[in-house]
């Protein structure tokens, strides 16, 4: 799961001023590359932390990546978690849904240990009637407070480029 900002033809524009094109393409694809980190940034201290998602164990804040990628005319930029299994929770909980009811079992403890009406329980295995977990877009939050400051620093790239 990721969220994409992507800026195409950069070099279709630049090559109308004379010599721009590498130059631009390059102060582009530099930019993206580190306003990729400030968004991963922004989305881990602030949207994970509170305002959209309450932290637990930093696993979530840990599995999110920034990447830049360049292929022909386009620069894409690109923060998420991904698709590796190291926070496998990380799409339902931005995007919402609902999980089957399964079984959970002890791994590596004797016993499951909860509290349920008041008491505190303790079973081998707990039949899970599944749960419904309502949107929380962390990173579209994220993307969305930071979007102008984005296009702001690639088109200053640009332009000191140019």
């Amino acid at each position: 799961m990721r969220l994409s900002f992507e800026i195409q033809g950069v070099e279709q524009s630049a090559e109308r001023i004379e010599g721009g094109s590498a130059r631009c393409f390059i102060a582009v694809a530099k930019e993206m590359g580190l306003q990729m980190l400030v968004l991963r940034n922004y989305a881990v201290t602030n949207t994970m932390h509170g305002q959209i998602v309450n932290q637990r164990s930093g696993n979530l804040a840990r599995s999110t990546v920034s990447t830049t990628e360049t292929a022909g005319e386009t620069v894409a930029g690109r923060v998420g978690v991904p698709d590796d299994n190291s926070a496998p929770y990380a799409r339902i909980l931005h995007e919402g849904g609902t999980t089957r009811a399964h079984i959970i079992e002890v791994q590596n403890a004797r016993t499951l240990a909860f509290v349920a009406g008041g008491q505190m329980i303790f079973r081998r295995l707990v039949n899970h009637p599944g749960s419904k977990f309502a949107p929380r877009p962390y990173l579209a939050a994220a993307l969305d407070a930071q979007k102008e400051q984005i296009r702001a620093a690639l088109a200053a790239a640009i332009e000191q480029a140019l």
